[in-house]
């Protein structure tokens, strides 16, 4: 959503022939502007401030940004619904197509978002494994020994290690030199 906005501005910014703006809304800038927490120069902090006084619709973007992340910092359900009506509110305000189509998103699976403000649990771990499971399958393509494949895909994802894997039974034995 915020990126979104940020291209729209970029192109703008080019259109005018505006090199501050240009230079401060290409892409590899992006992260410098939305990331949270960051431990900024004090030579960064002046170029947001500026930005940010220069382009209305950046400022906006990132406050909405802010804003939303403050709704899903909250460790209640309740408080967690208060601050979305909010940010739905602004967004309403703002009319800015990317957030009116992220708030339209938003609420299609509030309740799994209400899950998470619950349980704090996310499947990050399990959607690592599984891509871990598929970078296998396309790298170790044509396994013929089932077993060897399934010993694989434990050991990539750190459930054995080299030595608890008892090569005997798949591969072949060297011959004992007499």
């Amino acid at each position: 959503m915020y990126d979104k906005v940020r291209k729209a501005e970029f192109k703008k910014a080019r259109e005018r022939k505006d090199p501050f703006q240009e230079g401060m809304l290409e892409p590899h800038r992006r992260f410098v502007l939305v990331a949270r927490d960051a431990v900024l120069s004090k030579s960064e902090e002046k170029l947001i401030d500026k930005l940010r006084l220069a382009n209305k619709e950046i400022q906006c973007s990132m406050l909405m940004v802010e804003y939303f992340h403050k709704a899903l910092d909250e460790r209640t359900v309740g408080g967690f619904r208060k601050v979305l009506m909010r940010w739905y509110q602004l967004c309403r305000n703002t009319r800015y197509q990317p957030f009116l189509r992220f708030a339209k998103l938003l609420r299609k699976y509030r309740s799994n978002i209400e899950g998470y403000i619950t349980s704090r649990l996310t499947t990050a771990t399990i959607e690592g494994l599984n891509n871990k499971i598929k970078v296998l399958r396309r790298m170790g393509y044509g396994y013929t020994n089932e077993t060897s494949y399934m010993r694989k895909i434990l050991q990539r994802c750190g459930y054995l290690n080299h030595q608890s894997i008892n090569t005997d039974q798949f591969f072949f034995k060297w011959p004992n030199p007499a």
